[in-house]
């Protein structure tokens, strides 16, 4: 007997009528305007704040820029000490800094054909684009400077921080757009070209926020990142279907690609342990990269409400 509870969708080219959860629309991003105000709220949950470990690092990335030279007083932080001021006036000076008010904020939005897939709710495209919407609304609010980048293949729309809306509807339409029109073929270097975009602006105190399933990710990109991470705040925002983890209770499940259906069996434990060992290997792999480049990872699921997995990114 089939068991048509897991039905696997891959055809980015959906009808009028059956493209709830398969494409966005730039009105569906606009409403979630009212949403992204949860995002905002200081009461969050324990767990998430334990978890996401912003927390403890949500002022890194504000950049901290020199002010001025001024001879040591009582309390200052020896750290900050002039020498070379110091040595040429023989008075202990020290540095004095400020911090920047305001930090551009890049949200990255991957909408490569791995992102076209879905077993719940909506394709992890249209999760992402939901997801950064929800991000881009809640960070305005709060007077940041938003700004992104869409890539799907070779093809990336950008749009560069700004104040409130200037930027914000701008990029919600890049997104309904590149949803409504993804890439054809998978582009193995398009995360690379995503992370060179920024690093050939030489960013320096600003949050960059990637959403994306990292299915192109390789440890090649840790050296080439080290630059960009060490001088902003980096956040991998992890888009997983639950398939991604672990495959279903046994049964005969119909898989399509968009072109040819075929047949999924779970029944063959040997097979089931195979995939989950696999799953699990590349989850690991990934967690330990980003660890090397202190950027925070959280996780995104399909199948859960957004607004209580991006709390994290506002506590």
């Amino acid at each position: 007997m089939v068991n048509k509870a897991l039905q696997l969708e891959l055809d980015p080219r959906p009808t009028a009528e059956d493209d709830t959860g398969i494409r966005v629309t730039l009105d569906e991003l606009i409403a979630l305007q009212s949403d992204a105000e949860m995002l905002l709220w200081r009461k969050a949950n324990s767990y998430l704040t334990r978890r996401s470990g912003l927390k403890h690092t949500k002022q890194q990335g504000r950049g901290i820029h020199f002010s001025e030279t001024r001879i040591y007083q009582p309390g200052d932080d020896i750290r900050h000490i002039d020498w070379h001021a110091t040595l040429r006036t023989n008075q202990t000076h020290t540095k004095l800094f400020h911090e920047e008010k305001e930090r551009p904020i890049w949200l990255l939005v991957d909408h490569n054909p791995s992102m076209y897939f879905a077993t719940r709710m909506a394709f992890k495209s249209v999760i992402a684009a939901r997801a950064a919407a929800l991000c881009a609304w809640a960070f305005s609010t709060k007077g940041e400077r938003v700004g992104g980048l869409v890539f799907s293949g070779k093809k990336q729309l950008s749009i560069h921080p700004r104040e409130r809306l200037q930027a914000v509807l701008p990029l919600l339409k890049h997104l309904a757009d590149s949803s409504v029109q993804p890439a054809a073929e998978q582009d193995g270097n398009s995360l690379e070209l995503a992370f060179n975009f920024l690093l050939q602006r030489q960013l320096h105190g600003g949050l960059i926020i990637v959403l994306s399933d990292f299915w192109q990710w390789h440890n090649g990109l840790i050296a080439r990142l080290q630059p960009l991470a060490r001088k902003n705040q980096c956040v991998a925002v992890i888009v997983q279907d639950p398939l991604e983890s672990a495959l279903p209770q046994g049964g005969y499940y119909p898989v399509s690609d968009g072109h040819t259906q075929y047949m999924l069996n779970t029944y063959d434990t040997k097979f089931k342990d195979h995939y989950s060992h696999i799953a699990k290997s590349r989850q690991q792999e990934l967690q330990q990269s980003l660890q090397q480049l202190n950027m925070t990872a959280i996780p995104l699921s399909t199948a859960k409400a957004l607004v209580p997995q991006l709390k994290p990114l506002f506590i």
